[in-house]
């Protein structure tokens, strides 16, 4: 029998499963006339039956080319068929509603057949080695948090009270020039008083946190301009320093790491003579010690 004649065979018995297959289900329901996944199953299982036939047997006739269709259309329309349901990774979440179809055998799934994910990280819990980070927690491939050190410094960004120093800089354990002190910029007091303004204990809030994980030990410097008699001076700044300190404490900062000193006028960083200099000798610094 020559190509056009096998042609012919394989061709009719696809037309005569295809037509069976969709009559079949047509009779069973009013709503669904022809069952299109079905009569797929039965085209694409037949087809596979040849190519099987042709490889295993190179010299088979027509008639072994339309036995492999017919037997693979045969099994397409079982698997196919209504009632048969499908499991492929063995999951418990059937294949037509599984969103992840080649979950390991084994592995905890939801409803909709993925890997659980109980920190709602994005990493499943069956690689996750950092499996309670709080939610909205930025994560790398392994689920753990990502720890940034922006300038290098080897402080990490949370702790990073100087989060641009330059390259090679050598820092103490908030991250700044371990050879100056440094001022607590914006931090200022109610007039003549010891008292915080609101914005500096904002400011005092965010230092504070930065001390707590950084587990630094500091302490808190007052200074003052030389308006005044030297030893009110000494008293004002000393008072500042501890409102500072006390402030620090309360947002965290062990009391065991922290200590105070007002040092008046003594230390100048600009000339007294002006209104912006002694602005700028008005202040509080901090010095690390750790």
């Amino acid at each position: 029998m020559n190509n056009y004649q096998t042609f012919k065979k394989v061709a009719g018995l696809f037309t005569l499963s295809l037509v069976i297959t969709g009559c079949t289900t047509a009779s069973n329901t009013k709503s669904e006339p022809w069952d299109t996944k079905r009569v797929l199953c039965v085209a694409a299982g037949g087809l596979a039956g040849v190519a099987l036939d042709a490889a295993a047997n190179r010299g088979s006739d027509s008639g072994s080319k339309a036995a492999g269709a017919l037997v693979g259309a045969g099994l397409g329309a079982i698997f196919c068929a209504p009632g048969v349901v499908l499991d492929g990774d063995q999951d418990g979440v059937i294949d037509k509603n599984d969103e992840c179809p080649y979950t390991p055998l084994g592995t905890a799934v939801n409803a909709v057949g993925c890997s659980l994910d109980d920190d709602k990280d994005g990493v499943a819990n069956t690689i996750d080695q950092c499996p309670n980070t709080p939610i909205g927690t930025e994560v790398d491939e392994t689920g753990c948090e990502i720890l940034n050190d922006q300038d290098g410094d080897g402080v990490l960004d949370e702790a990073d009270q100087c989060p641009d120093t330059p390259a090679g800089t050598v820092v103490n354990s908030i991250g700044c020039d371990a050879s100056v002190a440094f001022i607590l910029e914006g931090v200022f007091f109610e007039y003549k008083s010891s008292d915080l303004t609101a914005d500096s204990k904002a400011i005092l809030n965010t230092v504070a946190a930065k001390l707590v994980a950084a587990d630094a030990k500091v302490l808190v410097a007052g200074h003052t301009d030389s308006i005044g008699g030297s030893a009110y001076n000494v008293g004002l700044s000393d008072q500042r320093a501890a409102s500072v300190k006390q402030h620090l404490i309360s947002q965290g900062v062990t009391s065991d790491n922290i200590s105070s000193q007002g040092f008046g006028e003594d230390n100048p960083i600009a000339s007294n003579e002006t209104d912006s200099g002694r602005a700028q000798n008005r202040r509080v610094e901090m010095q690390i010690q750790n």
